[in-house]
C-alpha cells in the first residue's frame, strides 16, 4: 500500500491521506469509500476527473445523498448501541457532506482555507462553518453525528428549493 498524497487544496487535519493504491481506483467514480474528495484529487493534481460540480451537479448530489443516508443509518445504529464508530465511516460521511455542500454550489471541495471557502458559498445552511467545525472535531460522538445529519438535511432542502 502507498499513502495517497492529497493535493494541497485538500489537506485538512480531519482528513488524513489514506493508504491506498490510487491507480487501482475508478477515475469515473464520484464516491470512493475511504478516499473522500476523489474527484477533487484528480482535478487539482491532474486537471482531470469527471467534475461532477460542473456537469449535472444535482444528479451527483442525489447520488452522494443516497450514500450519505446509508452511512448515517450505520452511524446511528452504532452510536445508539453506545459503541465507537469506525473513523473511516465518520470521515466518509463528513466528506460526503462537504462534497454535497461544495458541488451544489458548482465548486470542487477546497479544504486548505475552509472557513473562507465556505463563506464564499451561496447555498449553505445557517452558521454552516461553525457547525461544520463542531462536526469535524466531534464526528465520532452522538452530538457530532446529529449535527452532521442536520447539516445534510438542511443542505438537501436548500438544493430542492433552488432546483
Amino acid at each position: 500500500m502507498v499513502k495517497l498524497e492529497y493535493a494541497k487544496e485538500l489537506v485538512h487535519e480531519a482528513f488524513p491521506a489514506p493508504l491506498i493504491e490510487s491507480d487501482s481506483l475508478d477515475v469515473d467514480s464520484i464516491f470512493v469509500s475511504g478516499v473522500p474528495f476523489w474527484q477533487e484529487q484528480l482535478f487539482y493534481q491532474e486537471n482531470g476527473g469527471v467534475r461532477p460540480w460542473e456537469f449535472d451537479r444535482a444528479k451527483a448530489c442525489r447520488k452522494l445523498g443516497k450514500q450519505m443516508t446509508a452511512l448515517l443509518e450505520n452511524l446511528d445504529a452504532v452510536l445508539r448501541a453506545h459503541e465507537k464508530p469506525d473513523p473511516a465511516i465518520v470521515r466518509d460521511a463528513q466528506g460526503l457532506f462537504l462534497s454535497v455542500l461544495f458541488w451544489s454550489n458548482g465548486r470542487p471541495v477546497k479544504l486548505d482555507q475552509l472557513e473562507q471557502a465556505v463563506s464564499e458559498l451561496e447555498l449553505k445552511p445557517l452558521n454552516c462553518y461553525d457547525r461544520l467545525t463542531y462536526c469535524l472535531e466531534r464526528g465520532n460522538t452522538f452530538l457530532g453525528f446529529r449535527g452532521l445529519n442536520e447539516l445534510m438535511l438542511e443542505q438537501r432542502k436548500l438544493i430542492a428549493k433552488q432546483g
